[in-house]
């Protein structure tokens, strides 16, 4: 998952959005395992290392349309994960490492200055290449996804069930914490035992649609 904006903010919604989309693996959620956070330079070298993809970054930010840099500046089109050009595009990067308990790896990538929007790549079982997309949010004055919010609150007092898994939240919530512990403790890995929270996720996807 790629986004942008300020931690304890932003950040969560990122997570949130990440969290719809790996909870469809076979199975179901399981859980979290342990969480990292990790800040600066070390988030480049962790990529080099292989504890995130450089791949998968090049797959979520080929969905933006919203790409700084040369782009805005002439016109050109970039590949700012293969070039590299990312790196000087933004100054305090942010990865948010995610092992879940069934052993699915997940990253957060929070990357303020090299995009505006919010995008998600996955390697998926039996596809050769990555599949990704973008998260669509109407600017203003258009900010229909607030509606679309207001809309699910209806029909839960309609219904009298949560239309979207209460557990998502749940666990969304215990990895934004336990990422901010992380920061606080040097950045380093925390075992994450509160956090195997196992559910199923909705037959629909509860995405907004016009």
């Amino acid at each position: 998952m790629v986004g942008v904006g300020g931690s304890d903010a932003m950040d969560f919604h990122a997570l949130e959005a990440m969290q719809c989309m790996v909870e469809r693996r076979r199975g179901g959620e399981t859980g979290v395992r342990s969480v990292q956070l990790i800040e600066g330079d070390a988030v480049w070298k962790a990529g080099d290392a292989g504890q995130w993809s450089w791949e998968l970054l090049e797959s979520a930010l080929s969905r933006s349309d919203s790409i700084q840099g040369l782009t805005v500046r002439d016109g050109r089109t970039q590949n700012l994960a293969r070039s590299g050009a990312v790196k000087g595009l933004v100054p305090h990067p942010a990865a948010y490492l995610i092992d879940y308990i069934d052993g699915t790896h997940a990253t957060l990538l929070m990357l303020d200055g090299a995009m505006a929007d919010y995008n998600f790549a996955a390697r998926v079982r039996g596809m050769s290449e990555p599949s990704s997309c973008q998260f669509l949010l109407p600017p203003v004055p258009n900010v229909a996804y607030s509606a679309w919010l207001m809309h699910q609150v209806d029909t839960m007092i309609e219904s009298g069930r949560a239309p979207y898994p209460v557990e998502r939240t749940l666990l969304v919530s215990g990895v934004h914490e336990s990422c901010l512990d992380s920061k606080l403790q040097s950045h380093r890995r925390l075992d994450t035992p509160h956090l195997a929270v196992r559910y199923q996720p909705p037959r629909d996807s509860r995405f907004c649609r016009s």
